[in-house]
């Protein structure tokens, strides 16, 4: 079942394309993964979704509800986790968590259990009668969490969730995540982490200035830019011109980068090719050393998304 459908969306901001017809979907039980450069798009799309924007040209349905005609009709069908901070300074987290389960329309009782489980779920049932403000970042962007998930929604949109959290914090609300995708939630994540990304998410698309340019999981994007692996060659010396357009010629190499006395050189060559480029190396630059690793998910972001050397 498709919990989230983005059809054709586009959008204007002064006469500038902010999106250039954007399509894709969310199942259930998925977490995706949304990446792209600063201004690529991201944040528009969200604020789409939820109703805050409305698009240029194309359509969003939330569990089939045409969130663009009647966005009210969608607004019970997701939560949303900012990356902002904002809690009313005279509420306890236990009160606020209340208040937005009350706002979904629950009864007082209800709204009460509803809170308690929530802070339960996030761990922080000790720190009930604080407020917010008085919490880690860490415990905060629990809160955010717990709010989001207050009245149960299908679909959870998190935006840069963990963005500022040291790698304990982090690592903690990885594991809230995983547990929400275990049992069914569908996750949009919008993230700078590429080791996050690949962590969490079952498919992962990259946009760039409004259009998809890349949809996968991990493995099926670096076959899909064509890069297997990277080869680093250390020289005693700077790469010339032609020596660079050998390597460039060979075989197998997908492009090649120097800076000063290091090479990287990006692959899409089977082993026995790797084999046999590496003693080509060895016999004409006499390298101090070489190391052969596979592609990470960031060279394949950088690759889709354009280098800047």
């Amino acid at each position: 079942m498709k919990v989230l459908e983005v059809r054709g969306l586009t959008k204007y901001f002064n006469g500038q394309k902010v999106l250039d017809d954007l399509n894709f979907d969310l199942n259930e039980g998925e977490a995706l993964g949304f990446l792209g450069p600063n201004g690529a798009g991201k944040t528009t799309t969200l604020r789409i979704i939820t109703g805050l924007y409305r698009p240029s040209a194309g359509r969003v349905f939330i569990a089939g509800i045409d969130a663009v005609a009647d966005p009210i009709k969608t607004k019970g069908l997701f939560g949303v986790c900012t990356q902002d901070f904002s809690f009313n300074a005279h509420y306890s987290i236990e009160q606020d968590l209340y208040f937005y389960a009350r706002l979904y329309g629950l009864p007082r009782r209800a709204a009460m259990e509803k809170a308690r489980r929530a802070l339960e779920w996030a761990d922080l049932l000790e720190h009930r009668r604080k407020n917010g403000d008085h919490l880690s970042g860490g415990m905060r962007k629990k809160i955010l969490f717990a709010r989001a998930m207050i009245n149960d929604p299908p679909l959870l949109l998190l935006d840069e969730p963990t963005t500022g959290l040291d790698v304990h914090a982090r690592r903690e609300l990885w594991e809230m995540i995983r547990d929400l995708k275990s049992r069914g939630k569908s996750i949009l994540l919008i993230t700078h982490y590429l080791e996050e990304a690949e962590q969490l998410c079952d498919r992962i698309l990259i946009i760039k200035k409004g259009r998809l340019v890349a949809e996968g999981g991990p493995g099926e994007l670096r076959q899909i830019v064509d890069v297997a692996r990277l080869l680093t060659v250390d020289l005693y010396r700077q790469l010339t011109l032609e020596e660079k357009e050998w390597l460039c010629a060979f075989p197998g190499v997908k492009n090649c980068k120097s800076r000063g006395t290091t090479v990287e050189v990006a692959l899409d060559s089977s082993p026995q090719r790797v084999g046999d480029f590496v003693q080509e190396i060895c016999l004409r630059l006499q390298p101090l050393s070489i190391s052969l690793r596979d592609a990470s998910l960031e060279e394949v972001f950088l690759e889709v998304t354009g280098r800047e050397d």
